[in-house]
């Protein structure tokens, strides 16, 4: 803080922008309070920035990611999308502190998807392009005693850059002991051989790869888990494209995150 007051004063426009630029180093996830919701009640959905220590595998806060960088959408059952950008308020007063979130009110049951995309470019010394996506799934029934997933919207890609897609259903299969399976897209191909971290909220991951919550992703770009302890997860892979730069930036560096909750058993009777 001391260095910046001490630049001249026609650079500090310049290290404003700059500053919040580092942030989007860091990924990006999205979150809700709940995996399941009655109809015509609210969910709770958070647009959070951080997973920046320990390799990218915290699943810890740092900072607050500029709303305006980010595309932000609710997917409804029906193929209906809503922006939610504008709902968004801050859990902090100060700038970079805390997360964005906001109440949806639901009223379609059925599964819904939330998909936030972010593309920056940014300098570390190098300029780069920075790509970060994330998603998150949420059930709404008429009763969470009967609660039913009719249409699997989570294996559909969504179009992005780089993402994970869920093979596994993030409502009735995010159970402990049941595998979780995601393929990683880059540009709508499967992407082999690229680490995907699947991160216990709370949990510290340790070494350069974790075996116990990380898995490399095969030839057809497929990961599979199977989580022993109900809670969040974090799903998250990168990836770095030397081969894609331009004038403008030197490589592109990719982030795709997915966050779920795993139950300890399945508490509903679910259909298919």
């Amino acid at each position: 803080m001391t260095m910046m007051l001490t630049f001249p004063r026609f650079l500090a426009p310049l290290c404003l922008l700059i500053v919040p630029c580092l942030g989007s180093a860091h990924d990006v996830w999205l979150q809700t309070d709940s995996p399941i919701v009655r109809t015509g009640e609210n969910v709770q959905v958070d647009l959070r920035l951080g997973n920046h220590g320990n390799h990218h595998r915290d699943f810890k806060l740092a900072g607050r990611v500029t709303v305006d960088w980010v595309s932000l959408d609710h997917r409804a059952p029906d193929g209906t999308r809503n922006d939610l950008r504008k709902q968004l308020f801050a859990t902090a007063s100060a700038e970079k502190e805390g997360y964005w979130t906001t109440p949806i009110a639901v009223s379609q049951p059925g599964v819904h998807c939330v998909v936030q995309s972010l593309q920056r470019v940014m300098n570390h010394g190098r300029p780069v392009r920075s790509v970060r996506t994330a998603k998150t799934y949420f059930l709404v029934a008429d009763s969470l005693d009967s609660a039913s997933v009719d249409q699997p919207i989570h294996s559909q890609p969504d179009g992005l850059p780089f993402e994970l897609v869920l093979q596994s259903c993030p409502i009735s299969e995010t159970v402990v002991g049941r595998p979780i399976t995601v393929v990683v897209l880059h540009h709508g191909k499967p992407l082999p051989d690229v680490v995907v971290s699947f991160i216990p909220e709370g949990q510290e991951l340790s070494g350069e790869f974790d075996p116990e919550y990380e898995v490399r992703a095969d030839d057809r770009g497929e990961a599979n888990f199977v989580p022993d302890v109900g809670r969040r997860y974090l799903i998250v892979a990168h990836h770095k494209a030397e081969d894609e730069r331009t004038d403008e930036y030197d490589y592109t560096s990719y982030a795709s995150t997915i966050t779920v909750h795993v139950a300890n058993q399945t508490p509903w009777a679910m259909g298919n």
